[in-house]
C-alpha cells in the first residue's frame, strides 16, 4: 500500500510540475512584448498666456508662437526586448507626424527670443487598452523649456520636468493585444489577459532656423505578464481532480 501511495504522490508531483510549466510558459511568452499606440498634442505657454495641452483624440493639431510651430503625431507598434524608439522622420506643418512625439519647425524669417516660453506636451496612450482605467496613469503632461541661442536657434529642454528614468505607465490589458483572446468572453464579462508597465523617456531637442526636427523618445523597461487562460486553469483543476480520484480508488481497493 505504501508503494502505491508513493507512486500516486510521484504522479501528483509530476503532474503539478508539468502543469506549472504550462502556466508559466503562457506568462513568459509575452513578457517584454507590449503593443503600444497613442497620440500627442501640445501648446506654447508664456507667463502672460498659460495654456493646457489639448487632447486631440488623434486628429492633426498644430501650435505656433513667434515662428516656432509644433505639429502633433500618432504612434503605434510592438516593443522588442522591452524597448521601442519613437523617432520617425519629421513632417513640416501643417502635416501630422507618425511614430515620433511630434515635430518643430523654426521659421527663418522670424527673429524672436523664446526665453520664458514652455512647450507643454501631452502624451496619450490608447493601448494597452487597460490604460483607459481611470485609476491608472495613462496620460502624461510634460513641460519642455524653450530657450534661444545667439545664432537664432532654439533648444527645448525636457530635463526639468522628467527625470532620467522617464514617466512610468502601468496597465491591465483587457483586450489581449497584440493577439486576440482565443474565445470571446460572454457579454458583460471582463477578461484580463495581462498586466505590465513601461517607461517613456523624452530627448532634448535643438533646432536651427529653417529646420524641421522630430521630438524623439524611447519606450524602455516594457514588460507584460500574461494571465493564464480559463482553459488552462480548467486543465489544472481537472488534472488534480483526476490524480486525487486515482489515489482514492487505490485506497478503496486495498481496504476491500
Amino acid at each position: 500500500m505504501r508503494g502505491s501511495i508513493r507512486r500516486a504522490l510521484k504522479s501528483l508531483a509530476l503532474g503539478l510540475t508539468a502543469l506549472t510549466f504550462v502556466v508559466l510558459g503562457q506568462g513568459s511568452a509575452r513578457a517584454d512584448e507590449v503593443f503600444i499606440s497613442g497620440y500627442t498634442g501640445a501648446c506654447f505657454a508664456t507667463p502672460s498666456t498659460p495654456c493646457q495641452p489639448p487632447n486631440t483624440g488623434g486628429a492633426p493639431q498644430t501650435a505656433t508662437i513667434l515662428g516656432l510651430t509644433y505639429s502633433n503625431s500618432t504612434f503605434t507598434g510592438i516593443t522588442a526586448n522591452g524597448f521601442r524608439g519613437l523617432g520617425g522622420n519629421p513632417v513640416a506643418p501643417p502635416g501630422q507626424n507618425f511614430n515620433n512625439l511630434g515635430s518643430l519647425f523654426l521659421d527663418p524669417n522670424v527673429a524672436a527670443t523664446y526665453d520664458g516660453t514652455d512647450l507643454r506636451l501631452r502624451l496619450v496612450f490608447t493601448a494597452p487598452q487597460g490604460m483607459g482605467d481611470p485609476t491608472r496613469v495613462f496620460v502624461a503632461d510634460i513641460v519642455g523649456t524653450v530657450r534661444s541661442n545667439d545664432q537664432g536657434g532654439v533648444f527645448i529642454d525636457f530635463s526639468e520636468s522628467i527625470n532620467d528614468e522617464g514617466v512610468l505607465f502601468t496597465f491591465v490589458d483587457t483586450e489581449c493585444e497584440p493577439l486576440p483572446i482565443p474565445d470571446a468572453p460572454p457579454p458583460g464579462q471582463q477578461v484580463t489577459c495581462g498586466t505590465g508597465s513601461f517607461r517613456v523617456r523624452i530627448n532634448d531637442l535643438a533646432i536651427d532656423p529653417g529646420q524641421t526636427a522630430s521630438i524623439t523618445g524611447q519606450i524602455v523597461g516594457a514588460q507584460q505578464s500574461a494571465i493564464p487562460e480559463p482553459a488552462t486553469l480548467i486543465l489544472l483543476g481537472t488534472g488534480l481532480s483526476g490524480i486525487a480520484a486515482g489515489v482514492r480508488r487505490r485506497r478503496a481497493r486495498r481496504t476491500e
